[in-house]
């Protein structure tokens, strides 16, 4: 009722109710010819209808079951989603509206006590609270890239805005390195890593999880997914300039969540794609601590770099000095490159291999 028509009443596609009786999502459906963003302006007259009679705003979705796009009432602009929330996952859209601003951004001190560190993450923080739901840090190796995924995940969890975080690595080594170190610096908040051989004691409702790209692929390309598109808050993304791209992606896309790409890779070397994904001007990551920076503050050392060579390119090949089996081995190689049967032919006689020969062929 209320619809601002002749007979003030409209039909609505789907409401999806809560066990208290209160509408948790307004779900308007258009003609698979149609665009969905037809169905737009409806579906927010729908929930204004709704919000008058029940006193709570729904979430919004409208769809032509090819798209489907959500507006979750948090402020943020309208987003495609591949699948619907649960109804765990809408009760928490709601709930979470109620938020503030992030302001405390304290960190502690055994996680991060670097004032690059601490800046890095207000950074993210002023980010999000400007209604972005992407961001990305590109700090250098050994600055501690983990420790200040740890402490933001603490801040955002501090502020409520995050309950649950997935990390993602390429490579299991760094999952399990990086669970080691959040055990350590968050040991009251529960943890799970997901394995693709060991099914025992996994703890699938723990607040922060633990996956390689191809482990959590095989967990949402399924029929029945043992995840919904809101379970996690944030997923952080580790290397994130080398695992975007291919099937991977197709995580980025079935998560509803915000993300955190971390990268030790300079700025003007992370590829395009990867500030797409996470929303951002090409060669602008939200925060920067580049090689040069970490050097001049004294956390990290300069790199010296030294040519090393061998004694065969820069002397050649001296044809007596090798064994016997060097030999046969020269011979056979010298043999094989039809190109240089002359030069063969010489060495079967004895004779040396002069360096730039070795460059000339």
């Amino acid at each position: 009722h209320g619809m601002p028509n002749e007979k003030g009443i409209g039909y609505v596609g789907y409401v999806l109710f809560g066990s208290n009786g209160k509408p948790l999502a307004v779900v308007e459906t258009k003609r698979t010819s149609k665009s969905p963003t037809e169905g737009k302006h409806q579906a927010e007259l729908y929930a204004d209808c709704l919000e008058n009679q029940y006193k709570v705003r729904p979430v919004i979705y409208y769809t032509n079951g090819f798209e489907t796009y959500v507006i979750d009432g948090l402020g943020y602009p309208p987003r495609r989603l591949y699948a619907f929330h649960t109804e765990k996952d809408l009760q928490l859209l709601i709930e979470r509206r109620k938020r503030d601003p992030i302001t405390d951004f304290k960190t502690k001190d055994n996680i991060t006590d670097r004032d690059y560190q601490k800046t890095a993450i207000k950074a993210v923080c002023e980010h999000l609270n400007k209604m972005h739901r992407r961001a990305l840090l590109v700090m250098a190796t050994g600055t501690g890239k983990t420790r200040v995924a740890i402490s933001l995940v603490d801040v955002l969890m501090r502020n409520d805005w995050v309950k649950n975080v997935l990390f993602l690595a390429d490579r299991t080594s760094l999952v399990r390195q990086a669970h080691k170190n959040f055990v350590k610096l968050l040991p009251s908040t529960t943890t799970c890593v997901l394995s693709e051989t060991d099914n025992k004691d996994k703890d699938l409702n723990a607040r922060i999880m633990f996956s390689t790209y191809q482990t959590m692929i095989n967990y949402i390309d399924t029929d029945t997914k043992e995840f919904s598109v809101g379970r996690f808050d944030l997923i952080v993304i580790d290397e994130a300039h080398r695992s975007v791209f291919g099937k991977f992606g197709a995580i980025f896309h079935y998560f509803d969540s915000m993300l955190l790409g971390l990268t030790a890779t300079p700025r003007e070397d992370v590829d395009k794609s990867t500030y797409e994904l996470l929303e951002l001007e090409d060669g602008y990551p939200n925060y920067e601590y580049n090689l040069r920076d970490a050097v001049n503050d004294g956390y990290l050392v300069p790199y010296t770099a030294f040519k090393k060579g061998t004694l065969i390119l820069k002397e050649g090949i001296k044809y007596d000095n090798l064994t016997k089996e060097e030999k046969e081995q020269l011979e056979k190689i010298w043999a094989y490159e039809q190109t240089v049967n002359a030069l063969t032919e010489d060495i079967k006689k004895g004779r040396d291999i002069d360096s730039k020969e070795i460059f000339t062929y």
